[in-house]
């Protein structure tokens, strides 16, 4: 049991301890007042009209406080991710419903190329960890030889085709029909 959360926080520690570094003369990836904060766990895209979880899948959302806890869940393979998307369960974000995984270019909109370790707003996104995000594309070219789905690293935003952190996470998203 010890080495269980020793693992835990061996793979937490990294991104828990090393700071966000941006380059602030570089094009926004985003514009200003292009995400809204709802204050229910979800933060609105006001270009692409998608709603993100602002909580990765599997760390909890405080409403009275507005931030996320705990430990994301470690999605393996891409059945594991595929399967978590389906179960309503976890795809039930406050009063929202139907969330899924993301597409590549869904999840690549919310990467801010201006900054790593990791690279996306921390403003909207602040328990975003130095890992690879799934996607719901299938890797039907091969470029990924360890996965049968894309994926993106928030540590350097690549698409990337190993997995050195030994993790892989979710961000839901749904196109928001209001």
């Amino acid at each position: 049991m010890k080495l269980k959360y020793y693992v835990i926080a061996t793979l937490f520690a990294p991104s828990l301890g090393s700071a966000q570094t941006c380059v602030e003369n570089q094009p926004a990836s985003q514009t200003d007042g292009q995400f809204i904060d709802r204050q229910d766990g979800t933060i609105l895209d006001i270009h692409t009209n998608l709603l993100w979880a602002k909580c990765s899948l599997g760390e909890a959302y405080d409403l009275e406080s507005n931030l996320c806890s705990g430990f994301p869940t470690n999605y393996i393979t891409f059945q594991d991710a595929l399967a978590a998307a389906a179960d309503t369960t976890l795809t039930t974000i406050g009063s929202q419903n139907s969330f899924r995984l993301p597409n590549i270019k869904e999840l690549g909109s919310i990467v801010d190329y201006r900054c790593t370790q990791p690279a996306i707003n921390l403003s909207y996104f602040p328990t975003t960890i130095n890992a690879p995000y799934w996607t719901n594309t299938p890797d039907n070219n091969g470029i990924n030889t360890n996965h049968d789905g894309l994926i993106i690293d928030f540590t350097e935003a690549q698409e990337v085709t190993t997995n050195s952190s030994g993790m892989t996470l979710i961000r839901l998203v749904k196109e928001l029909n209001e």
